[in-house]
């Protein structure tokens, strides 16, 4: 009977943090809060709940960005970053996951978010540190060529887009004049480049205004059958498209 209030009390306090949040169910002495944060691969945060005897509690996302990296080959780079986002953040991280211990009932929603947040900036810095994104001169000579075309618009570099998770995006490009918005941003062949470029430009398209979109690679070739994955959300075009061909497709 104890253990069955200790399980039911869990559940409670895992609804009123998924409230708002996403939602919660609960196996064991564990509940599971689906948060709308996500990783570059879309999929979303998950944060473990469970009681302490003495009446705390501890969270952790039980390795899950870990896991992600691992399958994305970029082990190493996200063990470096997960170390200072951990530090910065005031969080624990022993290798594997994030965790907080040792936590009071009303702590619980920020950290959760706190937790989750960590997870996923660190992977997408590892992506990001990984060899999988274009040399800054590819950037510069593209934007370069935008703000030739279209002296009148306004291009901006590394510029930050908020999609419908709320989920802060950092594009290479924006382009910008009175009847026309759009974003532009590098993808290799690397499956980690098609997994980011994919959620992120999936994110801003389910915005309620967005801006047109753009998956800029040196080869479509490089991308192979994933190419429909990020044509989904986006058009993708070659860096060394036509001048004529790039006009057309920027106002198409």
């Amino acid at each position: 009977m104890n253990v069955i209030h200790k399980r039911q009390g869990l559940a409670e306090t895992a609804d009123e943090i998924a409230q708002g949040l996403g939602t919660a169910s609960v196996m064991g002495d564990r509940a599971f809060i689906r948060t709308p944060i996500l990783f570059p691969s879309g999929t979303s945060v998950v944060v473990v709940l469970r009681k302490d005897r003495n009446g705390r509690f501890r969270l952790s996302d039980l390795g899950q960005g870990h896991e992600e990296a691992r399958d994305l080959g970029i082990t190493e780079t996200f063990l470096a970053q997960a170390t200072e986002v951990a530090s910065r953040g005031g969080i624990g991280f022993d290798g594997h996951a994030f965790a907080v211990a040792d936590l009071s009932k009303d702590q619980l929603v920020g950290a959760t978010i706190a937790i989750a947040n960590a997870s996923s900036r660190a992977l997408e810095r590892a992506l990001e540190r990984a060899d999988i994104r274009p040399a800054d001169a590819a950037v510069a000579g593209f934007a370069g060529r935008l703000g030739q075309l279209f002296p009148a618009a306004t291009i901006a570099r590394e510029w930050e887009v908020r999609g419908e998770s709320t989920h802060v995006w950092q594009v290479d490009v924006l382009f910008e004049t009175p009847g026309r918005r759009a974003i532009f941003d590098f993808v290799s062949g690397h499956p980690a480049s098609i997994a980011l470029s994919a959620c992120k430009f999936a994110d801003i398209a389910r915005l309620d205004d967005p801006p047109a979109r753009f998956a800029v690679t040196r080869c479509k070739a490089d991308i192979g059958d994933l190419l429909p994955v990020i044509g989904q959300s986006a058009s993708v075009i070659q860096d060394d498209i036509g001048d004529a061909a790039l006009q057309r497709v920027v106002f198409a």
